[in-house]
């Protein structure tokens, strides 16, 4: 099992470090080409490898899977490729991530017993997501998704701190065991906090793309762009959100 962790580890940590790497050698210029920011996701990947390490990896991975080849080659895959079939509601994706986070975090709690049962699941999920461009709107939820087990952990401790007892009924009688439980409320409290954290981050970042918005991927666009970057779509196709 330690084994399996310290691979983890290293393929997790490696994936972030090529990500940052090959996003630093590239010019700012070919991400102001197809609307997104050198330093954004480097600050990104940076911060959250060190922090939340799932979740600077996760973030890796869309910017390779996703933001990579838009950068290295421009916007004209952009333009001429199919209009995504999305949702209109964000709100839908931020849900979503949400659950994806959880099933990361799971890896990590649960990595000596059930948590490798969730890598398959969350590596799929995470890939099919970071496929759909639309799709990164949602990416605060992956706050959210940390915050699901420390509710649950908060639930299993709800009668501590300290020694509990409990009497159960058996065929032979009553009998009674006593386990140690933790503080509830610190579980709790954090995990309100990085679900606060998550939603404080998508509204924020929902009222700072309003403007003019792709009709068909109500992505976000600036007044001189004469075709969505998403999806191709021609500026007479955008509408005002205000």
């Amino acid at each position: 099992m330690l084994v399996i962790i310290v691979s983890l580890v290293i393929v997790f940590l490696g994936v972030s470090i090529w990500a940052i790497i090959d996003a630093a050698s590239r010019p700012s210029e070919a991400f102001v080409a197809v609307r997104e920011s050198k330093a954004m996701w480097l600050t990104l990947i940076a911060v959250f490898t060190l922090s939340l390490f799932v979740v600077g990896f996760i973030l890796a991975l869309v910017y390779l899977l996703s933001i990579r080849p838009k950068v290295k080659n421009g916007s004209r895959e952009s333009l001429t490729g199919q209009p995504p079939v999305v949702s209109r509601r964000p709100w839908i994706y931020f849900i979503i991530w949400m659950l994806v986070g959880s099933a990361w975090a799971m890896v990590i709690v649960g990595a000596f017993s059930i948590g490798i049962v969730f890598i398959p699941v969350a590596t799929i999920a995470t890939v099919f997501l970071v496929r759909k461009p639309v799709s990164r709107r949602g990416i605060p939820g992956l706050f959210g998704g940390l915050a699901l087990p420390l509710f649950y952990i908060a639930y299993l401790n709800r009668s501590g701190p300290g020694m509990v007892c409990a009497t159960t009924q058996s065929p032979s009688g009553f009998s009674e065991s006593c386990g140690s439980e933790g503080n509830p409320w610190i579980w709790l409290v954090t995990g309100l906090v990085l679900l606060g954290v998550g939603v404080a981050i998508f509204i924020f970042s929902a009222h700072s793309g309003e403007g003019l918005q792709c009709a068909n991927c109500s992505q976000p666009m600036g007044p001189e762009d004469q075709f969505c970057s998403h999806c191709g779509n021609r500026s007479s196709e955008f509408h005002d959100v205000h």
